[in-house]
């Protein structure tokens, strides 16, 4: 136990720490944790410098209480706090500032190029042709040198299919690893042999998202536009793992593909770590397509990925703002922008070839405004008493509809509304008593934030 009082608690990455009306939440990976004054100030400490015994005296000032009855509740808390992933244990100083403060991106995705072989239908990147001008590689390094020295926690490596520039992606991989940053690979996984995999792997990368359509062979292989793509993505996904990296398998659900929804899902459970099931966009090629998904259907959609042992579910969470501008986008000619779904001219927020991204979260009056949105500044929203689960729906579609980030998001907004009324009914317990909640808080609060 003493050994334990002597260590630094130590954030992995920096967290986010949204503000809400219905209390204070830590964002960090897939935690989503719920936070009082005493927690938020226990977390600012995790930062390399102090003990636990440290927090444990700060904790039992506050509290005025022995040091002893301090340290067991600290205890919990902080190991709480590392099985969630949040915090490790270091047993010597590590300085690092624990909590996100919108100075800088928390994440990256790079798209390093636009060629691909594949011709997805509903492809956001209208991705299967190079750009011209894509960034030479000294161009590649000044960014990579600035984001190491940002501190990024994380550095998707995307496109396009990013294995068509496998020198580049590997390059970047392994700067990135070499100095700490974590890194994720998103690739429709044709190209990976065994060999790939292993290469993939030697780079630091440990976890990659895989797209797979449809359980299906002719069905997946007929949205991405290409015959034999099912065969070579499962393929991929098996060699990836079998090297150590972890596979996130990613389907797309579509008008053509909805119906196959519970075998895919099954499907992608036991050949990958993690499954993802997302609906297609009205972005791109998804803009006005067949494939887009009837108000009817992403209600079923909603429906099919919010069931679990036939009880609908979700995590209520106060949605007054999305975390747009955290993860930007630096496409393959180093465009800058706020999210992966809003790669619009007019939210471009620079270009690293004439800005640093340090200069870019300085100076950005469009990003500022973008940090400062929330739903309540919607017309069509801030008196809606969905709007605190809905949250709007995505800003990239709201401007996909009606070219502003202050319009609702139409291609969501039925579906969700009916969603809500099910879970009213239908819900287990605690998620028909979150959402009551969040809809009373939105019945009784007319102003805009």
């Amino acid at each position: 136990m003493d050994h334990v009082k002597k260590q630094y608690p130590r954030a992995v990455h920096q967290v986010v720490i949204r503000h809400t009306r219905v209390g204070d939440f830590l964002m960090s990976g897939d935690s989503l944790l719920e936070m009082d004054g005493p927690s938020l100030e226990v977390v600012n400490l995790c930062d390399g410098c102090h003990t636990v015994q440290d927090i444990a005296e700060w904790a039992a000032r506050e509290a005025d209480e022995p040091v002893e009855e301090a340290y067991e509740g600290l205890i919990q808390f902080l190991d709480m706090l590392s099985g969630e992933g949040v915090i490790v244990y270091k047993d010597s100083p590590d300085p690092f500032n624990p909590v996100y403060c919108y100075d800088r991106p928390l994440s990256v995705i790079w798209e390093i190029t636009y060629a691909c072989n594949q011709r997805c239908r509903y492809c956001i990147a209208q991705a299967g042709t190079p750009d011209p001008d894509e960034l030479s590689p000294q161009e590649i390094d000044r960014v990579l040198d600035e984001l190491v020295e940002l501190g990024i926690g994380l550095i998707n490596i995307t496109g396009g299919e990013p294995l068509l520039k496998m020198d580049t992606a590997l390059h970047i991989a392994r700067r990135a690893s070499e100095n700490g940053i974590d890194l994720e690979l998103l690739t429709n996984g044709m190209l990976i042999t065994s060999d790939v995999a292993q290469n993939i792997y030697d780079a630091g990368i440990r976890h990659a998202q895989v797209s797979l359509d449809c359980v299906r062979p002719e069905v997946h292989d007929n949205q991405r536009g290409v015959k034999g793509a099912w065969k070579k993505t499962v393929s991929g996904i098996r060699n990836l793992r079998d090297a150590g990296v972890n596979v996130m398998a990613a389907a797309v659900m579509t008008s053509e593909n909805l119906q196959y929804f519970e075998e895919t899902k099954q499907f992608l459970r036991e050949i990958a770590n993690v499954v993802k099931m997302g609906s297609v966009l009205p972005m791109g090629r998804g803009e006005n397509s067949i494939f887009l998904l009837p108000p009817e259907d992403y209600l079923t959609f909603l429906k099919l990925r919010n069931t679990e042992e036939a009880t609908l579910t979700d995590f209520i969470f106060c949605r007054e703002k999305c975390s747009i501008g955290t993860t930007p986008v630096i496409s393959p000619r180093g465009d800058v922008y706020p999210c992966m779904l809003t790669k619009y001219d007019e939210l471009k927020l620079g270009n690293v070839r004439d800005t640093s991204i340090h200069a870019i979260y300085e100076n950005s009056d469009l990003l500022q405004e973008l940090f400062d949105w929330n739903v309540d500044k919607v017309d069509a929203c801030h008196s809606c008493w969905n709007r605190y689960y809905c949250g709007g729906g995505c800003r990239g579609c709201a401007f996909a509809y009606h070219g502003t980030i202050y319009g609702n998001d139409p291609y969501q907004c039925a579906a969700r509304k009916k969603f809500a009324r099910e879970l009213l009914v239908r819900g287990d317990p605690e998620t028909r008593k979150a959402l009551k909640h969040l809809i009373f808080l939105a019945k009784h609060d007319s102003g805009r934030g």
